[in-house]
């Protein structure tokens, strides 16, 4: 999965979720992705918002739901039906998730995401893609893990500042881990309480697939340790080349949500440019880190 460069991974898996009103238009709830051919999961309560029930409705809702890959194929909007439903029901192990079917093929370009499962997620470095109010394109925030509490949420924490930090509108969005190069999770609620606090919850794999059967096929278990490890020379290579994609990491994500608020079209081309020089810069340290990894230099 390195080689292939964790933000296309990540793009191709993302959905936008939407609420449709009886005028016909519409608003974006929160995010959901990809797991299998045609499978998406994402949080009840977002379901339950872009439907118009309340989020700890017992009975599986049967209304269809709209949605599009907004990093692939922006507009094309496709309907899914919930076939997985655990509503919102605290402080229940397993709940507020749901599993949704495509009722067509999903774009060229849209594939699902490899989940990982892990035991440690302590300082992990995570990035995330969700909608905040405000912002229907999508904006990029990054953070670091740290552990599980009572409910087997796992809390997350964003430690940039500036930066956004995860709130309404990242409800279920994979939650990507750069040490573990896979989702590890998936954001369920952010912290409300308390504006000075900078936290969010996710979903970690393990509880996802213990309560929906149907992801114990997404799952990939934690990569083992290598059998060779890295002599003194290659392990100080590898600290500056994860260095120098921490460094490209918070770039792109500075770029990217810099586009957001940039109209005029010049500019717009510009910064795109970046985020493709980036982005390329990107995939060529995880395939140096990939090959450093594996022997080969």
């Amino acid at each position: 999965m390195l080689n292939e460069g964790y933000s296309q991974i990540l793009k191709a898996a993302i959905a936008r979720i939407y609420r449709t009103y009886d005028n016909g238009t519409t608003t974006v709830i929160g995010a959901g992705f990809l797991v299998g051919d045609r499978y998406l999961l994402t949080c009840a309560h977002v379901i339950a918002e872009a439907l118009g029930i309340l989020s700890n409705t017992q009975e599986q809702p049967s209304n269809t739901i709209e949605l599009d890959f907004p990093l692939i194929e922006p507009g094309k909007k496709l309907k899914a039906k919930v076939v997985f439903w655990q509503p919102v029901n605290p402080p229940q192990i397993g709940e507020d998730i749901a599993g949704l079917y495509l009722e067509d093929a999903p774009p060229e370009g849209v594939s699902p995401v490899q989940l990982v499962t892990a035991t440690d997620y302590w300082e992990h470095k995570f990035r995330i893609f969700g909608f905040p109010k405000g912002n229907n394109d999508g904006v990029w925030a990054t953070g670091e893990l740290r552990d599980v509490q009572a409910t087997g949420w796992i809390q997350m924490e964003s430690i940039r500042v500036p930066g956004y930090q995860i709130e309404p509108g990242f409800s279920g969005a994979p939650v990507w881990d750069d040490s573990l190069q896979g989702v590890v999770g998936m954001a369920i609620a952010a912290e409300r309480k308390r504006e000075d606090v900078k936290a969010a919850f996710m979903i970690p794999t393990k509880v996802l697939m213990q309560t929906w059967n149907l992801l114990n096929q997404a799952v990939q278990q934690q990569p083992k340790s290598l059998s060779q490890p890295l002599s003194r020379v290659q392990a100080i290579k590898a600290k500056e080349l994860n260095k120098r994609l921490g460094i490209l990491s918070s770039d792109f994500e500075a770029v990217y949500n810099q586009l957001n608020y940039t109209e005029n079209a010049g500019s717009r081309n510009n910064l795109q440019r970046q985020l493709t020089t980036i982005e390329q810069e990107m995939n060529d340290v995880e395939l140096q880190l990939n090959e450093l990894e594996h022997g080969k230099k």
